[in-house]
Protein backbone atom coordinates (compact mmCIF):
# COMPACT_ATOMS: atom_id res chain seq x y z
CA UNK A 1 0.00 0.00 0.00
CA UNK A 2 1.30 3.46 -0.92
CA UNK A 3 2.23 5.66 2.02
CA UNK A 4 0.55 9.05 1.95
CA UNK A 5 2.98 11.96 2.22
CA UNK A 6 1.93 14.90 4.37
CA UNK A 7 3.13 18.50 4.26
CA UNK A 8 5.90 19.24 6.76
CA UNK A 9 5.77 22.63 8.52
CA UNK A 10 9.52 22.90 8.09
CA UNK A 11 9.11 22.74 4.29
CA UNK A 12 6.54 25.53 4.47
CA UNK A 13 8.93 27.59 6.58
CA UNK A 14 11.57 27.34 3.84
CA UNK A 15 9.04 28.31 1.18
CA UNK A 16 7.94 31.38 3.15
CA UNK A 17 11.52 32.50 3.64
CA UNK A 18 12.22 32.33 -0.11
CA UNK A 19 8.96 34.07 -0.96
CA UNK A 20 9.72 36.91 1.46
CA UNK A 21 13.40 37.26 0.63
CA UNK A 22 13.13 36.83 -3.14
CA UNK A 23 16.18 34.56 -3.35
CA UNK A 24 17.72 31.43 -1.89
CA UNK A 25 20.58 33.45 -0.40
CA UNK A 26 18.20 35.84 1.42
CA UNK A 27 16.20 32.87 2.73
CA UNK A 28 19.41 31.19 3.90
CA UNK A 29 20.36 34.25 5.97
CA UNK A 30 16.91 34.34 7.57
CA UNK A 31 16.88 30.63 8.34
CA UNK A 32 20.50 30.36 9.42
CA UNK A 33 21.40 27.69 6.84
CA UNK A 34 23.39 27.57 3.61
CA UNK A 35 22.05 28.57 0.20
CA UNK A 36 22.41 25.02 -1.26
CA UNK A 37 20.39 23.67 1.67
CA UNK A 38 17.51 26.00 0.81
CA UNK A 39 17.66 24.98 -2.86
CA UNK A 40 17.63 21.27 -2.00
CA UNK A 41 14.71 21.65 0.41
CA UNK A 42 12.61 23.57 -2.11
CA UNK A 43 13.40 21.11 -4.91
CA UNK A 44 12.42 18.14 -2.71
CA UNK A 45 9.23 19.93 -1.62
CA UNK A 46 8.22 20.58 -5.22
CA UNK A 47 8.96 16.96 -6.15
CA UNK A 48 6.77 15.62 -3.34
CA UNK A 49 3.91 17.97 -4.28
CA UNK A 50 4.29 17.42 -8.01
CA UNK A 51 3.99 21.18 -8.63
CA UNK A 52 6.24 24.14 -9.31
CA UNK A 53 6.11 26.57 -6.41
CA UNK A 54 8.66 29.16 -7.52
CA UNK A 55 9.51 30.86 -10.78
CA UNK A 56 12.27 33.24 -11.81
CA UNK A 57 11.58 36.83 -12.79
CA UNK A 58 13.79 39.85 -13.43
CA UNK A 59 13.33 40.82 -9.78
CA UNK A 60 14.26 37.36 -8.45
CA UNK A 61 12.26 34.34 -7.32
CA UNK A 62 8.50 34.65 -6.99
CA UNK A 63 5.67 32.27 -6.16
CA UNK A 64 3.70 30.53 -8.88
CA UNK A 65 -0.07 30.20 -8.62
CA UNK A 66 0.34 26.96 -6.68
CA UNK A 67 2.91 28.62 -4.46
CA UNK A 68 0.58 31.53 -3.69
CA UNK A 69 -2.19 29.15 -2.62
CA UNK A 70 0.22 27.27 -0.38
CA UNK A 71 1.57 30.51 1.10
CA UNK A 72 -1.84 31.45 2.53
CA UNK A 73 -2.03 28.11 4.36
CA UNK A 74 1.61 28.40 5.45
CA UNK A 75 1.11 31.83 7.00
CA UNK A 76 -1.88 30.60 8.98
CA UNK A 77 0.22 27.71 10.27
CA UNK A 78 3.02 30.14 11.10
CA UNK A 79 0.70 32.27 13.22
CA UNK A 80 -0.55 29.19 15.05
CA UNK A 81 3.01 27.96 15.62
CA UNK A 82 4.02 31.31 17.13
CA UNK A 83 0.94 31.39 19.33
CA UNK A 84 1.61 27.83 20.49
CA UNK A 85 5.22 28.70 21.37
CA UNK A 86 4.14 31.70 23.43
CA UNK A 87 1.43 29.68 25.21
CA UNK A 88 3.66 26.74 26.09
CA UNK A 89 6.71 28.74 27.19
CA UNK A 90 4.99 31.77 28.66
CA UNK A 91 5.25 30.49 32.23
CA UNK A 92 8.54 28.67 31.92
CA UNK A 93 11.08 30.19 34.29
CA UNK A 94 14.10 28.63 32.58
CA UNK A 95 16.09 30.89 30.26
CA UNK A 96 17.22 28.69 27.42
CA UNK A 97 16.87 28.52 23.68
CA UNK A 98 17.38 31.00 20.85
CA UNK A 99 16.81 34.76 20.89
CA UNK A 100 17.06 36.44 17.49
CA UNK A 101 17.99 40.15 17.49
CA UNK A 102 18.40 42.36 14.44
CA UNK A 103 20.08 45.76 14.18
CA UNK A 104 22.37 47.70 11.86
CA UNK A 105 25.94 46.47 11.72
CA UNK A 106 27.49 49.23 13.84
CA UNK A 107 24.84 48.82 16.56
CA UNK A 108 25.32 45.04 16.52
CA UNK A 109 29.10 45.23 16.83
CA UNK A 110 29.76 48.36 18.87
CA UNK A 111 26.69 48.34 21.12
CA UNK A 112 24.91 44.99 21.35
CA UNK A 113 28.03 42.81 21.45
CA UNK A 114 29.48 44.43 24.59
CA UNK A 115 26.04 44.85 26.21
CA UNK A 116 24.92 41.26 25.76
CA UNK A 117 28.18 39.47 26.63
CA UNK A 118 27.67 39.60 30.44
CA UNK A 119 23.98 38.67 30.03
CA UNK A 120 24.90 35.53 28.07
CA UNK A 121 27.52 34.62 30.67
CA UNK A 122 24.76 34.63 33.32
CA UNK A 123 22.46 32.54 31.11
CA UNK A 124 24.70 30.02 29.30
CA UNK A 125 21.73 28.05 27.91
CA UNK A 126 20.58 31.00 25.82
CA UNK A 127 21.68 31.06 22.17
CA UNK A 128 21.93 34.52 20.65
CA UNK A 129 21.26 34.98 16.92
CA UNK A 130 22.51 38.49 16.16
CA UNK A 131 21.57 39.58 12.63
CA UNK A 132 23.56 42.66 11.56
CA UNK A 133 21.59 43.81 8.53
CA UNK A 134 20.67 47.19 7.07
CA UNK A 135 17.40 45.79 5.78
CA UNK A 136 14.56 45.65 8.27
CA UNK A 137 13.58 42.13 9.25
CA UNK A 138 9.86 41.69 9.87
CA UNK A 139 8.90 41.13 13.50
CA UNK A 140 5.30 40.28 12.60
CA UNK A 141 6.58 37.34 10.55
CA UNK A 142 8.97 36.42 13.39
CA UNK A 143 12.04 36.88 11.20
CA UNK A 144 13.46 38.23 14.47
CA UNK A 145 12.31 38.33 18.10
CA UNK A 146 13.74 41.77 18.89
CA UNK A 147 14.71 44.63 16.61
CA UNK A 148 16.54 47.90 17.18
CA UNK A 149 15.92 50.58 14.57
CA UNK A 150 16.49 54.31 14.03
CA UNK A 151 12.77 54.83 13.30
CA UNK A 152 9.40 53.83 14.72
CA UNK A 153 7.85 50.46 13.86
CA UNK A 154 4.68 50.60 11.77
CA UNK A 155 3.10 47.21 12.56
CA UNK A 156 0.32 47.38 15.14
CA UNK A 157 1.36 44.05 16.66
CA UNK A 158 4.80 45.41 17.63
CA UNK A 159 5.39 46.80 21.11
CA UNK A 160 8.02 49.51 20.96
CA UNK A 161 9.76 52.14 23.02
CA UNK A 162 12.46 54.73 22.50
CA UNK A 163 15.62 53.52 24.24
CA UNK A 164 18.31 56.01 23.23
CA UNK A 165 19.27 59.05 21.21
CA UNK A 166 22.43 58.69 19.13
CA UNK A 167 24.56 61.73 18.38
CA UNK A 168 26.42 61.95 15.06
CA UNK A 169 29.46 64.02 14.07
CA UNK A 170 31.94 64.52 11.26
CA UNK A 171 35.40 62.93 11.41
CA UNK A 172 38.64 62.85 9.45
CA UNK A 173 41.89 60.97 9.98
CA UNK A 174 45.05 62.44 11.45
CA UNK A 175 46.79 61.61 8.16
CA UNK A 176 44.21 63.45 6.05
CA UNK A 177 44.20 66.51 8.34
CA UNK A 178 48.00 66.67 8.29
CA UNK A 179 47.99 66.80 4.48
CA UNK A 180 44.95 69.02 3.94
CA UNK A 181 44.25 70.99 7.09
CA UNK A 182 40.78 71.50 8.60
CA UNK A 183 37.84 71.57 6.11
CA UNK A 184 36.50 75.00 5.11
CA UNK A 185 32.93 74.79 6.43
CA UNK A 186 32.30 78.46 5.67
CA UNK A 187 32.48 77.57 1.94
CA UNK A 188 30.81 74.16 2.20
CA UNK A 189 34.05 72.13 2.18
CA UNK A 190 34.90 72.69 -1.52
CA UNK A 191 36.61 69.65 -3.04
CA UNK A 192 36.90 67.78 0.26
CA UNK A 193 36.53 64.00 -0.25
CA UNK A 194 33.49 62.55 1.50
CA UNK A 195 32.70 58.93 2.34
CA UNK A 196 28.90 58.65 2.11
CA UNK A 197 26.23 56.06 2.77
CA UNK A 198 24.73 54.12 -0.14
CA UNK A 199 22.12 56.09 -2.05
CA UNK A 200 19.31 53.67 -1.18
CA UNK A 201 19.71 54.69 2.48
CA UNK A 202 17.42 57.72 2.47
CA UNK A 203 16.27 58.06 6.08
CA UNK A 204 19.66 58.76 7.66
CA UNK A 205 20.95 61.91 9.33
CA UNK A 206 23.51 62.44 6.56
CA UNK A 207 20.79 63.32 4.05
CA UNK A 208 19.56 66.32 6.05
CA UNK A 209 22.74 67.42 7.82
CA UNK A 210 25.67 67.08 5.43
CA UNK A 211 24.26 69.37 2.68
CA UNK A 212 24.10 72.16 5.26
CA UNK A 213 27.77 71.95 6.25
CA UNK A 214 29.55 70.22 3.32
CA UNK A 215 27.48 71.01 0.23
CA UNK A 216 30.56 71.36 -1.97
CA UNK A 217 32.36 68.22 -0.85
CA UNK A 218 32.80 65.44 -3.42
CA UNK A 219 31.69 61.88 -2.74
CA UNK A 220 34.61 59.49 -3.27
CA UNK A 221 32.99 56.32 -1.90
CA UNK A 222 29.55 55.03 -0.93
CA UNK A 223 29.19 52.30 1.68
CA UNK A 224 26.17 50.54 3.20
CA UNK A 225 27.56 50.35 6.74
CA UNK A 226 29.10 52.71 9.29
CA UNK A 227 31.86 50.30 10.36
CA UNK A 228 33.29 50.17 6.83
CA UNK A 229 32.94 53.94 6.51
CA UNK A 230 34.98 54.44 9.67
CA UNK A 231 37.70 52.09 8.38
CA UNK A 232 37.99 53.95 5.07
CA UNK A 233 38.16 57.33 6.76
CA UNK A 234 40.78 56.16 9.27
CA UNK A 235 42.86 55.03 6.28
CA UNK A 236 42.88 58.63 5.04
CA UNK A 237 40.26 58.50 2.30
CA UNK A 238 38.22 61.49 3.48
CA UNK A 239 35.56 62.96 5.75
CA UNK A 240 32.86 60.74 7.24
CA UNK A 241 29.68 61.13 9.29
CA UNK A 242 29.57 58.61 12.15
CA UNK A 243 27.76 57.94 15.43
CA UNK A 244 29.83 59.46 18.22
CA UNK A 245 30.19 56.13 20.00
CA UNK A 246 31.78 54.61 16.90
CA UNK A 247 33.76 57.60 15.68
CA UNK A 248 35.26 58.48 19.06
CA UNK A 249 36.42 54.89 19.52
CA UNK A 250 38.02 54.47 16.06
CA UNK A 251 41.84 54.81 16.24
CA UNK A 252 43.23 57.52 14.00
CA UNK A 253 40.00 59.51 13.61
CA UNK A 254 39.57 63.07 14.84
CA UNK A 255 36.30 64.72 15.75
CA UNK A 256 35.81 67.93 13.69
CA UNK A 257 34.19 71.12 14.92
CA UNK A 258 31.24 71.75 12.62
CA UNK A 259 28.82 74.68 12.47
CA UNK A 260 25.63 74.44 14.54
CA UNK A 261 24.35 71.63 16.75
CA UNK A 262 25.21 68.02 16.07
CA UNK A 263 22.37 65.85 14.73
CA UNK A 264 20.78 63.13 16.83
CA UNK A 265 18.74 60.10 15.89
CA UNK A 266 16.39 58.13 18.15
CA UNK A 267 16.78 54.38 18.54
CA UNK A 268 13.64 52.26 18.99
CA UNK A 269 13.43 48.83 20.59
CA UNK A 270 10.65 46.61 19.21
CA UNK A 271 9.23 43.17 19.94
CA UNK A 272 6.21 41.37 18.54
CA UNK A 273 3.36 40.86 20.98
CA UNK A 274 3.43 37.08 20.56
CA UNK A 275 7.11 36.93 21.54
CA UNK A 276 7.02 39.37 24.43
CA UNK A 277 5.66 36.79 26.90
CA UNK A 278 8.41 34.24 26.22
CA UNK A 279 10.75 34.36 29.26
CA UNK A 280 14.00 34.33 27.32
CA UNK A 281 12.81 37.18 25.10
CA UNK A 282 11.39 39.20 28.01
CA UNK A 283 14.62 38.81 30.00
CA UNK A 284 16.67 39.94 27.02
CA UNK A 285 14.42 42.97 26.56
CA UNK A 286 14.75 43.93 30.22
CA UNK A 287 18.52 43.64 30.03
CA UNK A 288 18.70 45.77 26.86
CA UNK A 289 16.50 48.51 28.31
CA UNK A 290 18.62 48.78 31.45
CA UNK A 291 21.91 48.58 29.54
CA UNK A 292 20.98 51.29 27.05
CA UNK A 293 20.21 53.56 29.99
CA UNK A 294 23.75 53.01 31.30
CA UNK A 295 25.15 53.74 27.83
CA UNK A 296 23.36 57.07 27.36
CA UNK A 297 26.38 59.30 27.98
CA UNK A 298 28.44 57.51 25.33
CA UNK A 299 25.68 57.54 22.71
CA UNK A 300 25.05 61.27 23.09
CA UNK A 301 28.13 62.72 24.81
CA UNK A 302 27.45 66.35 23.92
CA UNK A 303 29.88 68.70 22.26
CA UNK A 304 33.62 68.31 22.67
CA UNK A 305 35.95 71.31 22.11
CA UNK A 306 37.60 71.62 18.72
CA UNK A 307 40.44 69.24 18.01
CA UNK A 308 43.86 70.72 17.67
CA UNK A 309 44.87 71.86 14.20
CA UNK A 310 47.44 69.49 12.70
Amino acid sequence: MQTRWTVDWDDLRFLLAVARGGSYSAAARTLGVTQPTVGRRIAAFEKHLGARLLGRTAAGLSLTGSGQQLRAHAERMEREAHAAEAATTGHDEGLEGPVRITASEWVARSVLGPLLAPFLERHPRLVLHLVADARHLNLARREADIAIRPSRFRQQEVYQREIAAVEFALYASDHWLARNGPPDFARGCPGAPLIAMSEEMTTIVDVDWLPRIAANARVVARVNGREAMATLSAAGLGLVCLPRLLGDATPGLRLLRTPGPLPRRKLWLGVHGSARAIPRVKATLDHLRASFGDLRDRLQPGWVPAVRAP
